[in-house]
């Protein structure tokens, strides 16, 4: 049935469009005492204020709110109305993690759904794709690994009907949540940026300042999680100002507390402290302990990255007594490992043994969480590299190698690309410490192509810049392996501290200076070593001859000995040489300059050369008459060469930073 809207319900969906949501929650506070109301205006309004009330973060009040209207409305048997409070109510029992009753009125969602009356088809698809997005977002919030996929096909089952009916926030709300699960869960970051994205560019579009605060922390997680920490720290205080203008306290809360972290990990300790001390007062006005305990967690190791020892100590018997009242499992763990990150900094021995003896106590534990495991290992390896230095003991040195192993493992289960970018650079410091290049050289290829597999752009970077100053210091570290120089010595060398600490302390990752390379020659060869076509990019006849003549040396080399290792690079004099397979071919590469805009140059031309099939067949026709592609043999080849390698008039997505 139509209804005629009464004046004041008009008003208050203007002023709430118009984000002033106390005016339209004062509105129709007012409006519901007036006499006369019948169902329909009480069930609108009723639910224009669950609405304003879940906005402004005021759950406890809006469930308070519902519980009788819901019971009362079971009775009149308007089943749409009882849909439309019912999903409300599981929204806000799920942010307020009361998972079980928000599981138990699911149930009674998926068949009250089932009795809207066919006629209302939109109405019925409407929220039939809110109960798809809750239910995905429900498992979402459990953070349990093993309902990742389940979450996902809900959230993707919202969207296919959420895009149907064109409602833009609603499509928004979807995407965010979709973006969030591939993050996560799955680790796939540029599917997640791209569903990101959308999802703020709707909520923009829509105007709805709540889903446009909502999209962009999501979208500051992930800058985040690809090492962008100032682009994630100013999406950040957008979205925080946002939930300002709704005095969300629970929202900014939430996002004070991720601030603090990532500012810690930039290394801003003021704003972090700062933030974090904002997200405590805002947690304990809610009354929401768990929430304070995370805060805790964060507070104790910035001041001991401060140095403030003596109020981390009283923060940590603050935690204890929360943790009293608490009596959880998880916040329990949390309280023994600060416990050991304050042993962890005293200078005796006695303190730091009883430190590694609880975080190993922390990795038996079956209740800890993936990131708890990170956390243990991080400062079980920091412990066991401060041994290393004093005792320069090898078999310190087997022991961090082994726990380095677990860190890769764990970050793999839970597709933690960074960490293992990150962990496969250390493994490569700690392989330089043994002497044994080839082992360093093939994990730094290890590590970058993780970043690059999965978008973490400025992580591939610093480890081909890393890869590239190894390669200039070959005969330096082969010296070292000759000579009676201490653990301590390589150490100090191969900057593993600071390594360390990039693995989990310190995400942030300055944008490098990023320069074109100078191409010198690019050579397509069999994989037996015959050429198949060339092309200098030099004038100087006799360097040419001279170059050829010891390339081919180098590269029968490369081939049969690191490429085979799955080495990409190797030093020809002042000169780099890249190699990259396209079977039947390699793709080799001669330049100076840094590799990582190389690399980029040489992945698009290899992509273009495979996806031309008439290119390719030309290759492949050559290669069987045992006969040289020259230039002019391919037109397309030589626009293609001279736009890339000479013009550099092609832009690169991975060469952003230039």
């Amino acid at each position: 049935m139509s209804h005629l809207e009464s004046e004041e319900l008009t008003q208050a969906k203007i002023l709430i469009d118009e984000g002033k949501l106390d005016e339209a929650l004062t509105l129709l506070n007012n409006y519901e005492q007036k006499e006369g109301l019948n169902h329909h205006d009480k069930e609108s309004c009723h639910l224009l204020q669950c609405q304003i009330l879940f906005w402004q973060g005021k759950y406890k009040e809006l469930i308070k709110h519902t519980e009788p209207i819901y019971k009362e409305s079971r009775e009149r048997e308007n089943n749409l109305f009882i849909v439309d409070n019912l999903l409300i109510m599981t929204h806000t029992l799920i942010r307020l993690y009361r998972f079980d009753k928000a599981f138990d009125l699911i149930k009674q969602g998926e068949e009250l759904i089932k009795t809207i009356p066919h006629e209302l088809e939109r109405a019925y698809k409407q929220r039939k794709a809110y109960l798809a997005f809750i239910k995905g977002y429900l498992y979402n919030r459990r953070r349990d690994p093993d309902d990742a996929d389940l979450a996902l096909k809900q959230l993707e089952h919202s969207l296919v009907m959420r895009e149907e009916l064109g409602v833009q926030h609603e499509i928004s709300e979807s995407l965010d949540q979709m973006a969030w699960n591939l993050l996560i869960f799955k680790g796939e970051m540029d599917r997640a940026l791209k569903y990101s994205e959308r999802s703020v560019s709707l909520a923009r579009e829509s105007r709805r300042k709540y889903y446009i605060a909502c999209s962009l922390h999501v979208m500051a997680l992930i800058y985040a999680s690809l090492g962008e920490m100032e682009r994630c720290i100013k999406t950040y205080e957008q979205g925080l100002e946002l939930f300002k203008e709704f005095n969300n306290k629970y929202e900014m809360a939430d996002v004070l507390n991720n601030l603090s972290f990532d500012y810690n990990l930039k290394g801003d300790s003021d704003r972090a402290l700062e933030c974090i001390e904002q997200a405590m007062d805002l947690n304990r006005e809610l009354g929401d302990l768990r929430n304070l305990v995370n805060n805790y967690d964060f507070l104790i190791e910035i001041l001991i990255k401060r140095g403030d020892l003596e109020r981390a100590r009283q923060s940590l018997n603050d935690l204890e007594r929360l943790n009293s009242q608490l009596k959880d499992k998880q916040m329990d763990l949390m309280y023994l490992f600060d416990k050991a990150l304050l042993l962890k900094t005293s200078l005796r021995a006695r303190d730091r043994g009883k430190a590694e003896e609880i975080l190993m106590q922390l990795l038996e534990n079956e209740n800890l969480t993936h990131d708890g495991k990170y956390r243990a290992l991080i400062n079980l390896c920091e412990l066991l590299l401060t041994e290393l230095y004093m005792t320069n003991d090898l078999n310190v040195l087997d022991e961090l190698n082994q726990f380095l192993g677990q860190l890769l493992e764990l970050a793999e289960k839970s597709h933690s690309y960074w960490i293992m970018g990150e962990t496969y650079l250390l493994q490569a410091k700690l392989a330089l410490i043994a002497l044994d290049l080839k082992k360093a050289r093939g994990l730094l290829t290890k590590g970058q192509q993780i970043a690059e597999k999965y978008g973490i752009s400025l992580l591939a970077m610093k480890i081909s810049n890393e890869h590239d100053e190894i390669l200039k210091q070959l005969n330096m570290w082969k010296n070292l392996k000759e000579s009676t120089s201490s653990l301590k010595e390589r150490m100090e060398f191969a900057r593993l501290s600071e390594q360390m600490e990039n693995v989990f302390r310190k995400r942030a990752i300055e944008a490098p200076e990023l320069l074109d390379e100078e191409p010198v020659l690019l050579l397509i060869v069999s994989e037996g070593g015959r050429p198949i076509f060339s092309q200098s990019f030099v004038k100087d006849q006799a360097f040419e001859d001279h170059l050829f003549g010891g390339f081919f040396t180098t590269i029968n080399s490369f081939i049969s000995d690191k490429f085979s290792e799955g080495l990409d690079r190797a030093i020809f004099g002042e000169h780099t040489l890249l190699m990259n397979s396209m079977s039947p071919f390699l793709m080799c590469y001669v330049f100076k300059g840094q590799s990582y805009s190389a690399q980029q140059r040489i992945t698009y031309f290899i992509d273009k050369l495979q996806s031309d099939e008439l290119v390719w067949q030309t290759f492949d026709k050559f290669y069987r008459v045992n006969k040289e592609i020259q230039i002019n043999d391919i037109p397309s080849l030589k626009t293609l060469i001279n736009k890339l390698f000479i013009e550099k008039t092609i832009p690169l997505n991975s060469l952003k930073y230039n």
